[in-house]
């Protein structure tokens, strides 16, 4: 598989029992339908990093692209961006026919991060709205 970016041939690369396809010269990652999910359930901090630690900057292989952002699965289908997140804005570019997603360097950490963020923030407004229905007698029996 090529690099939608810049044509570079793809490296496997493994998280989580997860294989993804990495490229090594703009450090974009594809991912089949599903694994970002994976991954973003998983929570785990600095994910970038710790494949970045594991794989290093390996040789590869330059290529060319031409026209539009093609999946790199399909070969001829088009990527589409899509916004994906909103607090820490990411916008993906997902494949209209497998529905991969491509996501460039340092957007996993974002995505990662706004999920950790938004749990926090539910924490908080659970333990608010807990207070305030206490506080007005609300709930009880």
């Amino acid at each position: 598989m090529k690099c939608p970016h810049d044509g570079t041939t793809l490296a496997p690369v493994h998280i989580l029992n997860v294989q993804l396809d990495k490229c090594h010269k703009c450090d974009g990652i594809w991912f089949d339908r599903g694994e970002l999910e994976r991954l973003r359930d998983a929570n785990i901090p600095d994910i970038e990093e710790l494949l970045e630690q594991k794989y290093g900057d390996p040789e590869f292989e330059s290529g060319e692209v031409d026209g539009y952002m093609r999946c790199p699965r399909c070969g001829d289908a088009r990527l589409q961006r899509q916004q994906y997140t909103y607090l820490n804005p990411v916008v993906i570019d997902r494949c209209e026919r497998c529905l991969g997603i491509w996501i460039d360097d340092s957007e996993l950490n974002a995505i990662i991060g706004e999920k950790k963020t938004l749990e926090q923030s539910e924490e908080k407004l659970g333990g608010f709205l807990g207070a305030l229905a206490q506080r007005f007698g609300i709930g009880k029996k």
